[in-house]
């Protein structure tokens, strides 16, 4: 046993934050809280389309890149786009990473669309991953 006192260096908020016990379930939650917010909006926008008379709507069909992901995150990703009311998978292809989604209000702004799947993206891999790669500075979500 030696006589000098032991340091240990000051950890930041977000270090701390990451090796805490409660991180992954704390940010798994902000994830699902957040992705409960994004179905009612879009549940209300299809009911509006449906009782509002002479309504329409602008699909279209985007091609969304999915960097990074295991199995288990594209399924969970694929289920959590596809159950969503205005938005449907309709194709995958793991060879080139990437899957082809239709949605329905995307009103000719297609990188909007693609913004706020790529918002879900980020934020998943953020909420699941224990020590996530993405940074929400990052990954274009606020």
């Amino acid at each position: 046993m030696t006589g000098s006192p032991q340091t240990s260096p000051q950890a930041s908020p977000q270090t701390s934050l990451q090796a805490s016990p409660w991180s992954l379930p704390l940010r798994l939650l902000g994830f699902l809280g957040w992705f409960i917010g994004q179905f009612v909006l879009t549940s209300l926008q299809v009911v509006a389309l449906i009782v509002t008379p002479g309504k329409q709507a602008e699909p279209a069909i985007v091609k969304l890149s999915m960097d990074e992901l295991s199995d288990t995150e594209v399924t969970i990703l694929l289920a959590l786009i596809t159950i969503t009311p205005d938005t449907l998978v309709i194709a995958v292809n793991r060879e080139e990473g990437s899957m082809f989604v239709h949605g329905m209000f995307v009103a000719g702004d297609s990188e909007g669309f693609r913004a706020s799947l790529r918002a879900t993206h980020d934020r998943l891999l953020f909420g699941l991953r224990a020590r996530p790669s993405l940074s929400l500075k990052q990954g274009g979500v606020a």
